[in-house]
């Protein structure tokens, strides 16, 4: 636990000058429960205090080793790294009294908590700005909010929530006139459509996203639809065109120094590769997002290729690296609830287990992988899972009833969502179980 003159320094940083001219003559406890619990979040956002507690309490917290410095050196704010320096400037703009300012600072805090995956304040942050873009009719700033709220939603396999922000988002665009908007818009929208199995709308909100693009000469915007509708085109079984879409995709984000760009390239040719049983050409690309995505801490791309990479390596018979990584996978998705990659990861345990011959174990990460994904709502991966549990079934000749019951799951859910090729490959394991 810390004291509360300890909290009162780290609340210090994050205050705008007026509170914090008044927490300096008066404690935090003159701060109004609004500003401690908003003030808290941001420093958890920074990661100097721990999460657990409620947020109204400050003596509930514990400091990090980052807070813990700070409350020994009380270094000041210019001292410290340049992205750091720029959140604490967003959070004292929010708590200013310039409703422009606390726009700016409401942006940028999105933006930062979107980049690490702090989901739920991303969403509270969505809302307030909102509030101060409706008090001063700020078209931009509404659209702002429901754009990046459909992000976090999306990140929570929220699909129906994520649908309604995009379309508000979609609207505010299109009333402001904002083209690149309304383009990046679709491109998210083509994002949820596909996740639920609704192929023809991804495809349809891809390629509009695609002709806007290229209407208003954004090559950024035209590479980021040409991606997307190549994991259609994957989903789909069309390997070649998705393979050349993506390799096109990563040559233009390695050209613009795009790091997030080009870990998303390289995840997505890892898919490819995965999807084609070529585990250790997979692993390479994925090994590439990893190393990228530690580098400019991305959690949301590095957790998808943990859990990719992992299912290589354990497919490999590389059972240190598969774990490991899984792992570290399954504490990035836990606290979200990620139910579609939460349900990835207990695949990868369930194929772990079964390589180590612990069968039972293993068959109960597999059926705890399908409800993950049944919940998940993502057709493709309620299909990997149900086809990864069935496998492991035949392989042990265990259960051989249920396997086909899986297999036939897999099969007819790859065949809905368009992937003949996969569905013709599990009609063949049907036929000789």
């Amino acid at each position: 636990m810390t004291t509360r003159a300890d909290m009162q320094v780290l609340i210090s940083y994050v205050l705008g000058d007026g509170n914090r001219n008044l927490v300096t003559s008066s404690g935090i406890e003159a701060l109004t429960s609004e500003k401690r619990i908003a003030a808290l979040r941001g420093l958890q956002d920074l990661g100097w205090i721990g999460h657990g507690g409620s947020a109204d309490n400050a003596e509930s917290y514990s400091l990090t080793m980052e807070g813990k410095r700070l409350v020994h050196q009380r270094p000041p704010v210019e001292s410290l790294d340049q992205r750091t320096r720029d959140q604490i400037g967003a959070l004292r703009a929010v708590d200013g009294e310039s409703n422009g300012a606390r726009k700016d600072g409401l942006r940028l805090l999105i933006c930062f908590e979107c980049e690490v995956g702090n989901w739920d304040s991303a969403i509270v942050n969505c809302y307030e700005l909102r509030k101060a873009g409706e008090r001063s009719k700020d078209v931009t700033a509404i659209a702002f909010s429901h754009f990046y709220q459909g992000k976090a939603e999306v990140a929570q396999n929220r699909w129906d929530d994520a649908i309604e922000s995009y379309l508000g988002a979609l609207e505010e665009f299109i009333e402001s006139g904002d083209r690149k908007g309304v383009g990046e818009t679709n491109c998210a929208m083509g994002v949820v459509y596909g996740n639920k199995g609704d192929h023809s709308s991804a495809r349809r909100c891809f390629e509009s996203s695609l002709d806007t693009a290229r209407s208003i000469g954004d090559r950024a915007l035209e590479t980021k639809a040409s991606g997307n509708l190549a994991i259609i085109y994957d989903l789909e079984g069309k390997t070649d065109l998705a393979e050349q879409a993506h390799k096109t995709c990563l040559d233009y984000y390695l050209q613009a120094k795009d790091e997030v760009g080009a870990a998303k390239a390289s995840n997505n040719l890892g898919v490819l590769c995965m999807s084609r049983d070529r585990f250790e050409p997979a692993a390479k690309y994925f090994e590439q997002a990893i190393v990228s995505c530690r580098s400019i801490k991305n959690r949301e791309v590095l957790g998808a290729a943990l859990v990719n990479a992992g299912y290589c390596y354990a497919k490999n018979g590389d059972m240190t690296r598969a774990l490991g990584y899984t792992d570290e996978a399954i504490s990035i998705f836990k606290e979200p609830n990620n139910t579609n990659m939460l349900a990835l990861t207990y695949r990868n345990y369930g194929c772990i287990e079964l390589r180590n011959s612990n069968h039972e174990k293993g068959f109960e990460w597999f059926e705890k992988s399908v409800r993950a994904a049944k919940a998940s709502g993502v057709e493709d991966t309620m299909a990997a899972c149900c086809y990864e549990y069935g496998m492991g079934l035949i392989s042990c000749v265990t259960n051989l009833r249920l396997a086909k019951k899986l297999l036939s799951k897999s099969c007819s859910t790859y065949q809905d969502i368009g992937n003949s090729i996969k569905a013709t490959t599990i009609r063949s394991k049907l036929a000789a179980v």
